[in-house]
């Protein structure tokens, strides 16, 4: 049997006082009976913070009909997408319309493959329990993103309408799909690097890895469906008149119908961690889908500078933000607000960290992707943004969400912006090298 000291274990004489801390507490026999048989989120709901909440905003703009990534973890290219079709809206004077999500992430998948197996040649002398090694083998081919995958996916492969190439099964519900495609990329690199045991070169590593990219190429094929080459394109403007443009490609609709000049927007985000200092760019490592796209570099910049931006952007037009979603948020009823949640009277405790612990400490995480539509300006100052989702048109008021002002000071990371949209000072600052964080930072 193992010595133990008493120190160090939960004890009898423990238990026994916390028994007694909770029977000195009618309050918790209150809650305990109440939350064994409820959701805490609908039980803790503050009344107060609810009904201070409107749905009216002083600054906002129209949006397509709400869409809804399912079951999977592409909130980035569906952000991205949605803050994107705009363009093409205005310019044909449509009341909606979607690009093709499905389109996005087959070629997401593929070229994250190919990353994956390009790292898995860079790292064939290391052992498999090098911390490198390990996260890309733990996650080879994740559904996350962020701004400059999109952009390496449009410069490479265009766009395409949703009509061009329409949701799969698979597309939204990934976890059925990815497995498998993990299990050929992890058998992949097992094959690089049994032939590096060998003794064979790169040329014969890339060879076998072109057979792993052939492979999840069909595999992609099967649950996604494949990509077209050429296509056509009807639409109803909204005087209800016909168009249609027959035997377009992909680049050619992009450049006809939406033509945003993606390299032109820039990441600014808001870490006050100690080794993020404000006024420098980052960059994380492995953090791209094609090896040959546009590095992922941000500018650190203090949380009013970020919002001060934020509010600038949006009250002339829509925004595309990253978050923390998990954090004080009503998923049913489209709220985000700190002050939403009454747990500290439900527990008799605190909830306290300042946002560099909770950043340093993985309690605060980048979630989720949204786009701003819409700021509430009261007396000069923010009040409340309007957001719009990608859960689909059942959460929310028909997808739409409110956040509240203490609530984006809180839990907002970043923004894109048109880097005309930033003041001159912090612009030239973009040029700066980028320190590169580990794929394990707390900002990966």
């Amino acid at each position: 049997m193992p010595v133990t000291r008493p120190e160090t274990t939960i004890t009898r004489q423990m238990l026994a006082g916390f028994r007694k801390s909770v029977e000195a507490r009618p309050e918790c026999r209150v809650a305990m009976n109440a939350c064994t048989n409820g959701n805490i989120k609908d039980l803790a709901l503050n009344r107060q913070a609810l009904n201070a909440l409107d749905w009216e905003f002083s600054h906002e703009v129209p949006h397509g009909q709400i869409t809804a990534q399912r079951q999977a973890g592409t909130c980035w290219l569906f952000a991205a997408l949605n803050w994107l079709r705009k363009a093409p809206m205005k310019k044909l004077n449509l009341e909606n319309f979607e690009f093709s999500q499905n389109y996005c992430i087959f070629w997401d998948k593929l070229e994250k493959a190919n990353r994956f197996l390009e790292d898995m040649i860079e790292y064939r002398d290391r052992e498999l329990d090098d911390r490198r090694v390990h996260a890309l083998l733990n996650s080879p081919l994740p559904d996350g993103g962020e701004w400059h995958m999109l952009t390496a996916l449009v410069r490479k492969y265009g766009l395409l309408p949703k009509a061009a190439m329409a949701d799969t099964f698979h597309g939204g519900l990934t976890d059925v799909m990815n497995p498998l495609l993990f299990f050929k990329l992890r058998e992949g690199a097992m094959r690089i690097r049994e032939l590096h045991r060998k003794g064979k070169g790169e040329h014969e590593l890339r060879k076998a890895k072109i057979e792993v990219l052939e492979t999840l190429y069909r595999m992609l094929v099967v649950f996604l469906g494949e990509p077209p080459a050429r296509f056509d394109f009807g639409y109803r403007d909204k005087k209800k008149r016909f168009h249609r443009a027959v035997g377009l490609t992909p680049h050619t609709f992009y450049e006809k119908y939406v033509g945003v000049e993606l390299d032109r927007y820039v990441s600014l985000l808001s870490s006050p961690l100690p080794d993020t200092p404000f006024g420098r760019t980052f960059v994380i490592e492995h953090n791209k889908n094609d090896v040959e796209g546009p590095d992922g570099v941000f500018l650190n910049v203090p949380m009013e500078t970020l919002h001060r931006i934020a509010v600038a952007v949006t009250q002339k037009g829509a925004l595309l933000f990253g978050c923390d979603v998990l954090q004080s948020a009503h998923r049913p009823k489209g709220i985000l607000d700190t002050e939403l949640f009454d747990f500290e009277e439900f527990f008799g405790t605190t909830f306290e960290m300042d946002r560099a612990t909770r950043m340093a400490t993985f309690q605060m995480k980048h979630t989720h992707a949204m786009v701003f539509l819409g700021v509430d300006m009261v007396g000069g100052k923010a009040a409340k943004w309007k957001v719009e989702n990608s859960w689909g048109p059942d959460v929310g008021q028909g997808g739409v969400f409110v956040m509240t002002d203490r609530w984006f000071l809180e839990n907002v990371y970043g923004i894109i912006v048109h880097e005309k949209q930033i003041p001159r000072e912090l612009r030239a600052k973009l040029s700066l090298p980028p320190i590169v964080l580990p794929t394990w930072h707390p900002l990966a």
